[in-house]
This record gives structure tokens, sequence and C-alpha cells, in this order.
């Protein structure tokens, strides 16, 4: 109960720092106060600077931008890294400050009732005119609604109004209820105690039917009559006299060994974040020894395999395919072999090309993705340019506000600190502007211009960051619109290149690209934005190559300029000389060959193409543009129809490979992890291609492993054909004795349908006998239902772990037998919700292989430990019980009774479940096979608990028989003390509890000094006591029982007897398991890695103190792979 109470203190403090965090919030004066987030209520209009998590469902009503726009992450909700844009409705929009909106806003927001799906919302905002007295309404939809949890991105600041709180809140209605985990050690344990509760009712009833009995037929004792009564004070005195079989003290043993074990994993250095400085956490101790349990591990991908941090590694073109390294260029050679560790350490030339000698194939490249984007830039202002107070000042003073509050603090005024505003926003734009002006003029002067690092690229998808990044260090910047809103792009310091934009047809899943229409504005021309009909533009677009390739032109039918233009996309793409044009265009065979390289490195791939636009062919077809987006009967065919006028005839020009940087040795730990026996999906919802890309990156698809794709089915009859015709496939090879590897993935859409009744069977078949499983567009809801499925896919349920780092994980946290939360870049709901926290990825395979490994080691071994040593307790008692008449006296002293389960054999067992190792820490790691065989309770099987339960009968035998037979003895002899009950008692008592402490040490594989000093404390703390017992009584009872015995014991006939029958009785009793681990030690095989590291094994060789452990029922001989050696007990 202690334990309990300060783990639900731990996470109080977590909750209350979560609702205690503070919200600006706009009062009816005008005035910016600060609520805790728990106070704020329907209506509240709240100010979110950027960076700063949503902590509600709120509409937005304005934002820094003039447009309204404001972008979002929800990569925490939905597993999306791509900035959304959400818009404030028209009628709010210009409302950019508290004392505007608590004057001029009147309005009522009707919208509907909380549902769970973060994608729909539907309303309307109804604001009133005050001084016409009028109403303007408004529709709202999901692109008005910023949802709790998610966060502000490239938007200095949004206002808006809250909707839906606590409960009601998307986010928590994708949040599954936590609920009280148990292991299976405490299932097994329970049935264990359920079999001993049966078995002590049986000798209880049997015990009490032969006591009366015998009193009928024995002449000298005086007859009563047998009533029920009578009968049932017989059975309850047996029953409180044979108790001890039921462990009572090994949950408080367990609770203890939880606590401290839980104390020692968060100490762990190993699992120390120097990153976040943070370190390893518990909220739950009860299901330790599950973490050496784990056969299914879901793990989130987006922040938990991923770092959300987009890297432009790759590139191909006509000249061949070059690496990004060190903001240089290097051509790589080609390699006939494609491994993981090749985009580590790829082969490429030592030296990389200067702009000098960079081909001009990928120069055009280049160009091309400094253009094609909906990047902005911005950049800090002068000093000269300050308001007097600048957002980053207000963001500091943000956060020391923040510091200072505690929970218990009284509504604060911000009323000091100046409210952001628009102008601030308008002051970086500005300076980004009068930079890429600065930076045509200074190319046009020859002198040195900006170098673009002090240049803020917002981004709305992180790819196009990384692209327009890449570009600038090799020298190709794009510096944004200058004060004519051209397009700015200098080359290698030495160029500059002018661009209408004339419009972006922006990504959507259905045509898997974006394309930005832009026209060169040519030397000599007015830099006017506006479109010139008389010269020609190019459509720069780019995306998936299923897309792309199929938008493609014959290179024999591509179109030609009629002279050189003076641009280097129109040149080099289009110049009248042949040769120039074969060398840029690509086949799209040469294209699908690229792909397929780059894809192999687990890299993002987007395939680039350019079509010109011949002298007034824009106007057309920017007129059928502008009139799809206008069309209010069928909008989305129109802009479907009016994007396939635009995008096609494309010259293909190169194959750009991006990188979603892995978090650090995450293929390690998931080989590790594989070896293991832990089969491993990853759920997420992030988009197909992304996911698959990132599996094969971080080695959850191996290197070439072919997959099965499960994805858009409409409806139950296509999801079950397909499923049918795999697993038919699957069959087929199996008939040929082929073994058919495969990744499977499936996208939410069809899991639906996967999941249902009839169709759950096949799914997960085609699922058990894939190497890998890849869910991608899952909903929370969804990830929470795959685990469940899982569960309860097979008898006895196999033991499930979930790892995530977002809010959207936190179902499939709570659902799983064992829930591990990452510190999230985008919010902690994930670290709260689950049982164990760890920073980073990788310190999952310290968690489950070593202390996992050691936590159920600790725990099974202490549970049948506790069994067996309370069994020949009681045996001894029943065997007394037999020679007493089936009397209800014990043969032990009530002061041996207390102290037995209490006192005497308590302290070495807790040591014991709190330090014990198996092995060294170095092969545990280092020898994954190990886990697999722990797994699946293997130490707690009914096996081994006979054959514990057959030592504990053995030992009782042995020390009861013999110490009755010694006892005989010396009262023939006499013995003295030896010839009375208590003499007996304290005899056999000794006996048992030097057997029991001996038998925790032939169990025990790492003998450290804590240990040995305390069972050698309670060894000489025991007997002390037991001699001064002899001549002090204490004052309770059964306090003067053993007056005078050890004195006795120990001197005279009985101590030669006394000491004879230890060394004979201790050496009968235990020889059978000096024997049994002898002979199992020999014989047992330890696994090797399949990498046949042996490192941590001949280091456990190495020392002294370190032996090898006994797995008597968890491996056989014919259960070990191939590649394991096996050891003898004389090597160790």
């Amino acid at each position: 109960m202690f334990k309990e109470g300060y783990e639900d203190l731990l996470r109080h403090r977590a909750d209350q720092e979560n609702n205690h965090k503070p919200i600006e919030v706009v009062d009816e004066t005008g005035a910016l106060v600060t609520k805790r987030s728990f106070e704020l209520v329907v209506g509240d209009i709240v100010l979110v600077c950027n960076g700063d998590t949503f902590p509600c469902d709120i509409v937005v009503l304005s934002s820094s931008e003039s447009s309204g726009e404001c972008f979002v992450t929800t990569a925490s909700l939905d597993g999306e890294t791509n900035l959304k844009r959400l818009y404030a409705p028209p009628i709010t929009r210009e409302m950019d400050n508290p004392s505007d909106i608590a004057k001029s806003l009147l309005a009522t927001i009707v919208c509907q009732q909380p549902v769970q799906d973060i994608y729909e919302f539907t309303g309307q905002i109804i604001v009133s005119k005050a001084v016409s007295g009028t109403e303007s309404t408004h529709s709202l939809n999901s692109e008005c609604l910023l949802l709790r949890g998610a966060r502000l991105h490239n938007t200095d600041f949004i206002y808006g109004c809250v909707v839906y709180t606590g409960h009601d809140t998307k986010m928590s209605l994708n949040t599954k209820k936590k609920k009280a985990k148990f292991s299976q050690v405490e299932r097994r344990l329970n049935t264990f105690l359920l079999l001993y509760l049966l078995g002590l009712l049986l000798i209880c009833v049997a015990y009490t039917v032969l006591k009366n009995l015998f009193k009928v037929r024995a002449w000298y004792i005086h007859s009563r009559k047998i009533t029920p009564w009578y009968v049932t004070q017989d059975l309850l005195a047996f029953i409180v006299l044979f108790n001890h079989a039921v462990p009572i003290s090994l949950y408080v043993t367990m609770e203890l060994q939880k606590f401290i074990g839980s104390m020692f994993f968060g100490c762990d250095l190993e699992l120390y974040d120097a990153e976040i400085d943070e370190r390893a956490l518990v909220n739950t101790s009860d299901i330790l020894e599950e973490m050496g349990q784990i056969e299914y591990l879901f793990s989130d991908k987006t922040g938990t395999l991923t770092k959300n941090e987009m890297s432009f590694q790759r590139l191909a073109v006509a000249d061949g395919t070059f690496l990004l390294r060190d903001s240089m260029l290097h051509p790589l050679y080609e390699v006939q072999a494609t491994r993981m560790h090749d985009l580590r350490s790829p082969r490429f030339s030592g030296a990389g090309l200067s702009s000098t000698k960079m081909p001009m194939t990928v120069q055009i490249l280049l160009i091309f993705l400094a253009l094609c984007h909906t990047v902005r830039v911005e950049q800090d202002p002068d000093a000269r340019h300050s308001l007097g107070i600048t957002l980053m000042e207000y963001m500091k003073k943000q956060k020391r506000l923040k510091r200072r509050m505690k929970g218990g603090f009284k509504l604060m005024t911000s009323s000091k600190v100046a409210p952001p505003s628009k102008e601030w926003t308008y002051r970086r734009r500005e300076s980004a502007i009068l930079s890429a002006q600065e930076a045509v003029c200074a190319v046009n002067r020859g002198s040195e211009i900006d170098s673009g690092e002090d240049y803020e690229y917002q981004a709305s998808s992180p790819d196009e960051k990384a692209f327009v990044e890449g570009c600038r260090d090799l020298g190709i910047i794009y510096h944004g619109q200058n004060k004519r809103q051209l397009q700015v792009v200098t080359l290698f310091g030495r160029r500059g290149l002018q661009y209408r934009l004339l419009d972006v047809l922006e990504f959507d899943a259905n045509r898997k690209c974006m394309s930005v229409i832009v026209q060169p504005v040519l030397q000599g021309e007015d830099e006017t934005p506006d479109y010139v009909p008389e010269k020609p533009a190019l459509v720069l677009c780019k995306g998936a190559d299923s897309s792309i390739l199929a938008k493609s032109a014959p290179l024999e039918s591509l179109p030609t300029l009629p002279e050189l233009m003076g641009d280097p996309l129109l040149d080099g793409l289009f110049a009248p000389s042949e040769e120039v044009q074969t060398q840029a265009a690509l086949s799209n065979n040469r294209v699908c060959e690229n792909v397929t390289k780059l894809a192999s490195f687990g890299l993002r791939t987007l395939v680039e193409g350019v079509r010109l636009l011949k002298p007034a062919e824009w106007l057309p077809l920017q007129q059928e543009l502008n009139e799809a987006r206008t069309n209010m009967e069928d909008k989305a065919g129109a802009l479907a129809k009016a994007y396939q006028s635009i995008e096609r005839d494309l010259m293909l020009i190169g194959c750009t490979g991006v990188e979603d940087k892995l978090q650090d040795d995450v293929p390690e730990t998931l080989i590790a992890l594989r070896q293991a026996g832990i089969q491993i999906w990853v759920l997420t919802g992030d988009k197909e291609e992304t996911a698959v890309n990132v599996s094969f990156l971080s080695g959850h698809f191996g290197p070439g492993l072919s997959t099965i794709h499960v994805t858009k089915q409409n409806n139950l009859l296509e999801c079950s054909l397909t499923l049918q015709t795999q697993l038919n496939s699957i069959e087929r090879t199996r008939q040929e004795s082929i073994r058919l590897h495969y990744g499977l993935v499936v996208d939410g859409q069809s899991l639906n349908f996967a999941l249902q009744a009839t169709q759950k069977h096949k799914f997960l078949l085609l699922c058990r006998e894939a190497d890998a499983v890849l869910c991608c567009r899952l909903t929370p809801i969804q990830k929470a239902e795959v685990v469940r499925v899982v569960k309860h896919s097979r008898s006895p349920p196999p033991i499930t772990c979930a790892i995530g780092d977002g809010a959207n994980d936190v179902s499939m946290i709570l659902e799983a037998h064992v829930g591990i939360g990452l510190f999230g870049k985008e919010g902690r709901q994930a670290a709260r919700a689950s049982d164990y926290v760890i920073g980073k990825f990788r310190f999952l395979k310290r968690t489950l292989l070593f202390h996992g490994c050691n936590f159920y080691w600790r725990t099974a071994n202490v549970v049948l430990y506790f069994f067996y040593k309370n069994l020949v307790f009681v045996l001894t008692q029943a065997y007394f019980g037999v020679f007493s008449n089936f009397a209800t006296q014990t043969a032990f002293s009530s002061l041996y009774l207390l102290s037995y389960n209490v006192i005497v054999t308590s302290s070495p067992i807790i040591i014991y479940g709190i330090l014990e190792m198996p092995f060294p820490e170095e092969v545990l790691q280092d020898t994954p096979l190990i886990y697999t065989t722990l797994s699946r309770n293997r130490l707690l099987s009914w096996k081994n608990f006979v054959v514990w339960n057959a030592f504990g009968l053995w030992h009782s035998i042995v020390l009861f028989f013999g110490c009755y037979i010694l006892a005989t003895e010396g009262v023939s002899r006499p013995g003295g003390a030896i010839e009375s009950l208590h003499g007996f008692g304290s005899m056999l008592f000794s006996f048992i509890f030097l057997v029991v402490t001996i038998k925790l040490l032939l169990i025990t594989y790492s003998l450290n000094a804590l240990l040995l000093l305390t069972i050698g404390g309670t060894v000489l703390v025991t007997y002390t006591v037991l001699v001064l017992l002899s001549y002090v009584a204490i004052p309770v009872s059964g306090g003067r029982d053993l007056l005078g015995v050890w004195e006795n014991l120990l001197r005279g006939p009985s101590a030669m007897i006394n000491l004879f029958g230890h060394a004979l009785l201790l050496v009968l009793a235990l020889a059978p398991d000096i024997v049994y681990r002898v002979y199992v030690d020999s014989c047992r095989v330890l696994p090797a890695s399949r990498g046949g590291s042996l490192r941590g094994i001949e280091t456990g060789a190495k020392s002294g103190s370190v032996r090898r452990p006994l797995l008597p029922h968890s491996i056989s001989k014919r259960e070990v792979h191939p590649t394991s050696l096996a050891y003898s007990s004389t090597s160790c």
C-alpha cells in the first residue's frame, strides 16, 4: 500500500505539472491574464505562441499571418510529421491583439458534440457587429480546429476560442482509460496459492477426521461427544497450525523487492539521457518482471524510431549518383551489394566537388529544388528595426513566468508584457525581403552576398526544408521573395536568378506530387511579378515515382527552344542543342533504377520533372485552374482535371533521397530484440510510403525483403479476397519446401475490415507468417485494437509491450501488458500514461534484455523459494501430527512460529531478490537468445514447480525423521535437552533454518558481498538470540519456553548429538540439490548470438564470482540454434 501510494503521488505530481501550465487568456478589459490550463473554460480566448502545445481544442480566430493561416504539427496525435495549414475565419482574422478582441469581438460559436474522429469537426461562428446590429455567419470545419496535444510551428502566435476541454477533447476521446495490470508471475503465483490452499484444506480435513477417529478408539483419552461445533473447532485449529503453508509474507517481500528494484532501474546511468537530462522513470513497479517476458513489441515510428529530422542525403541525375556530406557533393562509385551500413559508410571519392566542377545536370536539379517548394524565408531584423520588445524577449518572459508558476498560485496579469502582434512577423519578413533584394544587387555589383546562414526556412514539409537547406550548403541559396515579389536564387555567390511565382499546386495524397509554376526573369526584362505571355514558363513537379513516371513524356517528343534564353533551367533543359538535352533528360527505366537504388538505402525518394510552357501557353491553363477553384458543384473533380492538364509531358531530370534520421542504434536494437524472440510490429499514423521507407532504413524490414501490401481495401469482400490470395500463395511455397520471407504492410482503412470477426483469423495467420508487420495510417484507437487482438490471439495470451512518445500512442501503451513511454518532443502524454519511461529507443535493448531478464529471474525464484521453505516448515509439523495422535499441538515454540517467515528467513531472500544476476550484463546484452529461454514464464512452469516441491518434500522427510532418530538416541543415552518437546523442536528448527538458507546459496549465481554478509549476519544473530533466550525470559507468549534449552543443546551429550546431526542431515538433505545442480549445469547449453559474439561469455568466464545459471526446464539441446556452443561447468 505504501508503494502504491508513493507511485500515485508521483503520478499526481506529473498530472499537476501538466494541469498547471500557464496559459495567456484575454479578459474582458483587453488585458492578458495568466490562467492554469485546468482553469480554462469553453469560450475563453487564449493566446498560443510559436512552439507551444495547445492545452485544449481551440477554434483559431486570428494569427500572426495576414492571411489568417497557421501551421501546426500533429505528430503526437496521428504520427504525421508534415506541418498542417489551418485557417482563421475571414471575419475574425484581422483581430490580432487583445484590445481589439475585447472591444470588437462579440460572437457565438455553434459546433457539434464531441466526437472521436480527429479529422471531423463542423460548426459555425456568428459574429455580431455592434455598429450596424447585423450578424455575419461563417462555417467552421476541421481546418479551423487546433487540437489539444498539437504544437504551433512557423507561426508567431494565434488567438483562439476554447471549444472543447478536459475529457471532451479529441485527444482524450482517443485515449483508453488506464486499468490495473497484473504480471504473469502474479497470475501463476495466485494459481500456486490456490493449489496450496486446496492442499491445506484437504490436510486439515483429513487430520480432523483422523483425530476424531483416534479419540474414539483410544482407551486412555477421555471420550467426548463428537459434535459439529467440536469438529469445526478442530478444523480451525489445524488451519491455524498449518497456515504457514500459505506464504503471506511473500507478498510483502515482493512489494519491497519491486520498490527497491524500481529505484535501481531509475538510477541506471546506462539509461540516462544526457541530451534531455532525464533518467529512466518507473510509474508502475508491479509488473517489473513482465519486461522479461515480452513476445510482441508494438512500436510507434515518428519520434520513437526516428528523430523527426530530415536530411538531404543523395541525388541521382544523368551524370550519376551523388552523396551530400559535410556541405560537399561526392560522386558515388557503383556498389553491387546493397547493405544497410552502406548508408553510413558509402564508397565515394575522397574530395568533394567544387562549384566549378559540379556537373550541369546537378546544378539544374539543385536550382529546381531551390524553387519547387512552399518554403518561406524569415530573418531576425537588425537592431535598428527593433520594436522595443522582440518576440524572443516576449517568449523569454513567458518561460520565466512558467518557472514561477506552481500549484496554488493565483490569477496573474501579464499586462506589463507587450502582447505579440503581426508587426513582429512583418519585420522578420521585411528583413528577409531586403536581404533577397540586396543579394541580387550584390551579384550585379560583383560584391559578396549573404550566405543565408541566418535565414530561417519555414516549411510545411520537412522534406522541402531539407532540400532548401541542402541546396544552401552546396552554394545554391534560396533567398525568398524580394520587394518585387520575385523568387531570388543565387548560384555560388556569382550569379543571381529571379523567377516569377505564377502558382503553386500543393501536394495531396491522390496525386502524390506537388508543382510550382515559375517564369524566369530574363536579362533586360521588366522585374514585374505578373506573367509575361511572350516568354516561356516552367512547371516544376516533384513527387512519388509512381505519380511522376505516369506524367512523363518520351525522350524523343521533348520540346526545344529556338534560342538560348540566358536561364540555366531553360538553356540546360530545352536549349536547341541536341547534346545538352540528351545529357539532362532521363528515361523512365533509368529513373526506376535510380529510385530502386536510393530506396534500398531506406531513403524517402522523390522524382523531379519539368514541363516547358511555351509563350502564352499558361493563360488557358491558369483560367481552367481558377475556374476549378471557384467551382461549387464538383470542386474536387474540376481541380483534378485542371491539375492533370498542367502536370503532364514532364522531362525527368533526377531523383532525390531524403533520410528521416533514425534514433541512435535503432537497427542494432531491432536486430537484438528480434534475436531475443520478440516479434516487432510498427504501428504509425504516417503515410504508407514514408512508413515503408523508414522500416527499411531502420532494419524493421531487412534488406531486399519483399513486401505484401493489404492496403486501400474498400469493402469486406475485397479485403477477404486479398487476404485469402496471399495465404494461398504462402501455402503453395510451403508445399514446395520454400520458406517465404516477407514484410506485411497494412493501412488503417483495410485494417477496419481485416479485424472483423470473419477475417480476423486470416489476418492473424498472415501476420504470424510475416517476418515483420507494418501498420500505417492508424488512429490511436486502431493502435489499441491491434494490440488487443494480438493479446487474445492464442491461449495462453502472448505478453505484449508497446512503446511510443506521443499522445496518439497512449491508448496502445495502456492496452499492452507493458507500456513504455519516451520523453517526446511533442509532449509527455505517453510518458505519463506508461508504466516505464526511457529517453531513447536504443535504451529498450538494455531495459528488456538486462533489466527484464534480471527482474523476472529474481521474482520467479523468490516465488518458488517461498513456497519451498514454507512447505518444508509445514510438512515437518504434519509429520509431528502423526506422532502426536493428530493433536493440534505444534512441534515448535510460538517464538519459532512467529520468527520463521518474518525474521529468520526474510532478509537473505530480500537481498537475493534485489541483487541476483544470473548472467553478467555484457552476456545478457550481447547474447539476446538468452531472453528466449526465460520467455513464456518458463521458470514458473508446472514442471519447475513440481521439482521445487519435490526438494521441499525430501528435505522435510530427511530433517524430521533424522531429528526424530537423533532425539530417540538422545533419550536412550539420555540426551538432556533433546528429551523435551522444546528441545526436539529447537533442534528441528535449526536444521530447517540452515537447510533453507544453504538452499538459497545453491540457487544464487551472483555471490555478492552484501548477500554473504546478510546470510552470515542472519545466522550469527539468530543463534546468538536463541542462546540468550536460554537465559532470559521475554514478556511474550511462549517467552519462557526456551529457558535452558539451547544451553543444554550446546553442552553435554546433546552437544555431540546436535553437532553430528547437523553435519549428517545437512549433507544428506542437500546432496540431491548439489548433484542436480552440477548435472544440469554441465549438460545445459548456453545459446550464442547469431553474430557469434561471445565477448560477454568470456568476460563471465573470467569472473570467479559469477557462475552459470541453472535453467533446468527452459531449454533443451533440441531447441538450441545450430550456432550455439556448449560449455561445461569446469569452464566457468
